[in-house]
């Protein structure tokens, strides 16, 4: 990917993260809801995140960018399971807290434990083994439980099309995750724009 196509996708991104955000903020006013909140706060990151793909677009990254974005991309997903996790009884909502805390902790002794860069050819892709496994740890679980959650979902209530459009959003982040992971890095954004344009459309 070269520089320009690099921008185009970043800011595409950008424009999505603005979007989501506007909506999920208005549900939350509307709700008051702690559930629409937490999906703010997650699309807050996902701004912060795409930000941050549009300074590397440009051609920069340090490690406390790098450090930066390898946190905001496996909490964003975390923040969005919280959200949806106000659907469970209290005490399995309390022990996703917890096991939420440790994950977000290791996930940040790896982040500091050495620094590092992660742009190839001004895409965030080149991930440390260590910060990466420990992003796991954070991202696997959330995403399983909000598929999980809003697949239940979809069995009792609610716009089905929505709820379709939400559950397959999440398949697309991940499976773009994995491919990234494993070298095809157009992935990355593929799946960030294609993933985020169906959960826009699932909270609209």
């Amino acid at each position: 990917m070269n520089q320009e196509e690099a921008l185009i996708f970043s800011s595409i991104s950008l424009v999505l993260s603005v979007a989501l955000g506007y909506l999920s903020w208005r549900r939350y006013e509307r709700s008051k809801s702690l559930m629409w909140f937490f999906w703010f706060l997650g699309f807050v990151f996902y701004f912060i995140a795409a930000l941050e793909q549009e300074i590397f677009a440009l051609g920069y990254c340090n490690y406390p960018l790098a450090a930066i974005y390898i946190f905001i991309v496996a909490e964003l997903v975390l923040v969005l399971s919280l959200g949806s996790v106000q659907q469970v009884p209290e005490k399995w909502k309390r022990i996703y807290y917890y096991y939420s805390a440790f994950a977000t902790a290791v996930l940040i002794i790896t982040i500091v434990y050495k620094p590092f860069t992660i742009v190839v050819d001004y895409m965030p892709t080149n991930f440390p083994a260590l910060p990466a496994g420990a992003s796991s740890m954070v991202t696997i679980p959330a995403s399983g439980l909000i598929l999980f959650l809003a697949a239940r979902a979809l069995l009792f209530k609610g716009n089905k099309a929505k709820m379709i459009s939400t559950i397959l959003a999440i398949v697309i982040l991940g499976f773009g995750g994995m491919l990234s992971a494993s070298g095809f890095v157009l992935a990355l954004y593929l799946s960030q724009i294609l993933g985020m344009s169906l959960f826009l459309y699932g909270i609209s």
